[in-house]
């Protein structure tokens, strides 16, 4: 089951006024829909999740125990607040920015998530920015810690990650991967990094943002299919 997260594409709802739990209440709501289908095996039900939807995969597995596999494709390590702030930065040394005028932007970032954490700070900052970072979503995704979700996941884990991801770099996989296998009550976990791919999942030359448009091929890779598949397969034979 592929479906849009709601406030997205076709389906309704909206997207700022939602949280990371409130997407996790959604793919939770799939399984026993799932479970009524003649031809699905309701004990071999698992969740795949990219990016963001890397942290609603965890924890819709961690909330959901007829879940029985969690795939995290090019999730992060780190909590909301610290992967922006990342992310703002590996931006920032892409421009031909002075250090004065990099550093007022960071700190403008830092004010701005100070602000939706505390509520406190929101007068100096420009009201269009306000009302972009000011909504429950962002909210909740600057104070998600996946530390504290994979503590609860007792399903067997896979970690995917592609090696030129400059939108979540590649070292966030063995972190969490690490997370997994010291806090969890999963039995297994694994790692796989596909070369010469990028956050999309697609083959690319840099990896940087800027090059998405450029790039001939916008197929997600056959190697991160196939590592998924493979895992999968391995994973639900041992289920019984």
């Amino acid at each position: 089951v592929r479906y849009d997260k709601r406030g997205n594409g076709q389906s309704g709802g909206r997207s700022e006024s939602a949280t990371l739990t409130v997407f996790a209440v959604d793919a939770r709501a799939v399984v026993p829909w799932l479970e009524k289908r003649p031809d699905v095996d309701p004990k071999r039900i698992a969740v795949v999740g990219h990016s963001e939807g890397a942290w609603v995969g965890l924890l819709a597995a961690s909330r959901e125990k007829r879940i029985a596999a969690v795939v995290s494709i090019a999730g992060p390590s780190t909590t909301g607040a610290q992967l922006v702030l990342e992310q703002q930065r590996h931006a920032l040394d892409q421009m031909k920015l002075s250090a004065e005028e990099r550093d007022k932007r960071i700190a403008l970032q830092q004010q701005i998530q100070s602000a939706v954490l505390t509520g406190k700070g929101w007068d100096t900052v420009p009201p269009q920015l306000r009302k972009e970072a000011d909504t429950p979503w962002f909210q909740s995704l600057l104070t998600f810690d996946p530390a504290k979700v994979v503590e609860d996941v007792r399903q067997p884990m896979l970690f995917v990650h592609g090696a030129l991801d400059k939108q979540v770099l590649v070292e966030h996989v063995e972190r969490l991967a690490d997370l997994a296998r010291k806090e969890s009550k999963s039995k297994s976990v694994e790692v796989v990094v596909v070369r010469g791919v990028n956050h999309l999942l697609v083959p690319a030359v840099t990896g940087e943002a800027n090059e998405y448009g450029t790039l001939p091929d916008r197929n997600v890779s056959k190697d991160v299919t196939m590592a998924v598949d493979d895992w999968l397969t391995k994973t639900f034979a041992a289920i019984r």
